[in-house]
């Protein structure tokens, strides 16, 4: 028969044990991003194959002061006909905390070439716009070229992982948040202090699991003093997102 101290010793191991086990899963479970499945559009015809639509915004800080900020849209506007071709047409808008004004950039693509090319009602030589295709790109998106070029796993397994599941683009105001109607979906945050090879102090990074594809829908970051960049903060985040 066992006595009533060595049972109550059993029941502590097997607790210890239990609460080890979960936290050993948990901390797997926080590092199982699925890596597989990330995807960073720099391509203009990857992201007219990802998004319908694309709305983000970057925000530059320095002494705590916002220096800079620049809002993106994308839209995806279905076929059209050029040249008796039926071609992709997609419209890309930017602004900046400088202007009022909005920048309209027109596109009809034909398997990644520009057929046609529209800025603020002037059109420009399809040969032209397909020789800055790639500049244009880079000065709206490069929050996606940036992101390309770092090592996540590298950084995932270096820095602090959590899970959570939240819906894109919500608004603080609950009133707001009711008129949202984005899917809820899982969230992987990595917050890293391991950046100093990318000019980087530290950096947070959210990373969204949509099912068919894991993207980055924001990153703050700070900048090394010695980097000597630009601004000393920065922050991106992706405020509404239609997948096709």
């Amino acid at each position: 028969m066992i006595s009533l101290k060595r049972c109550f010793i059993l029941i502590i191991m097997m607790l210890m044990i239990s609460a080890l086990f979960a936290t050993s899963i948990l901390a797997q479970d926080n590092h199982e991003i699925p890596l597989d499945k990330l995807k960073t559009p720099t391509e203009l015809q990857d992201i007219i194959d990802t998004f319908d639509r694309l709305k983000y915004n970057f925000a530059a800080f320095n002494d705590g002061e916002k220096a800079q900020e620049w809002l993106v849209e994308f839209q995806y506007q279905g076929k059209e006909e050029v040249q008796d071709v039926k071609v992709d047409k997609i419209s890309i808008k930017t602004s900046t905390m400088q202007t009022s004004q909005v920048s309209l950039m027109t596109f009809w693509m034909n398997d990644g070439e520009i057929v046609k090319m529209v800025q603020n009602e002037q059109e420009i030589p399809a040969q032209m716009a397909n020789s800055m295709k790639e500049k244009w790109l880079q000065a709206v998106f490069f929050p996606f070229y940036y992101f390309d070029k770092l090592n996540l796993e590298e950084i995932a397994s270096e820095g602090e992982v959590t899970r959570s599941q939240k819906m894109i683009g919500e608004l603080e105001e609950e009133e707001e948040k009711e008129k949202k109607e984005e899917k809820v979906v899982d969230i992987f945050e990595i917050k890293a202090n391991n950046l100093a090879k990318h000019g980087l102090k530290s950096g947070t990074m959210k990373l969204a699991d949509f099912g068919k594809l894991l993207m980055m829908v924001s990153f703050d970051y700070i900048t090394l003093e010695e980097a000597e960049a630009e601004f000393k903060k920065g922050r991106f985040k992706i405020k509404e997102i239609e997948l096709r």
